[in-house]
């Protein structure tokens, strides 16, 4: 006990002795920063996942959006297929909103849509929760990958 104690006191006199200081970085100008840049979370969403798979002109998704507790609604909203022809991202296919109601989480492991094909594809989508009048959303995009 009494090592413990001298341990204790020394660890505290040593902090006195040698202070801890923090800089703020120069050179960097915050008033230039998109406004995305600058995520603040309300703590509904707690986690999130989103990737995306290859089929015979079809595309596979699979996503997940993790609520903080339970929520009013939860889910997945403004979800669009996207095509990249060589000069950007084009939105080929939108699908209706995916969500479901008084749950903590809403997993989809195998969402399935027809694409042309041909072409890069991707996922955009926001992860979406709602609890009472307050809601929260997270864009996020799934690596692309290529379908014939």
């Amino acid at each position: 006990m009494f090592k413990k104690t001298i341990a204790f006191l020394l660890a505290c006199s040593c902090m006195c002795f040698f202070p801890i200081q923090a800089n703020a970085e120069e050179g960097l100008d915050y008033s230039t920063l998109d406004n995305d840049e600058i995520i603040q979370s309300i703590g509904l969403i707690e986690n999130y996942f989103l990737s995306c798979s290859t089929g015979t002109k079809k595309i596979h998704i699979k996503m997940k959006t993790i609520g903080s507790w339970q929520m009013d609604e939860i889910g997945f909203k403004n979800i669009q297929i996207q095509r990249y022809t060589g000069s950007g991202w084009y939105t080929e296919k939108t699908i209706s909103s995916l969500t479901t109601t008084n749950a903590f989480t809403y997993y989809i492991s195998d969402y399935t849509t027809s694409v042309l094909g041909g072409y890069y594809y991707r996922v955009s989508l926001d992860h979406y929760a709602k609890n009472g009048s307050t809601t929260e959303s997270c864009n996020n995009f799934c690596g692309s990958v290529w379908i014939d």
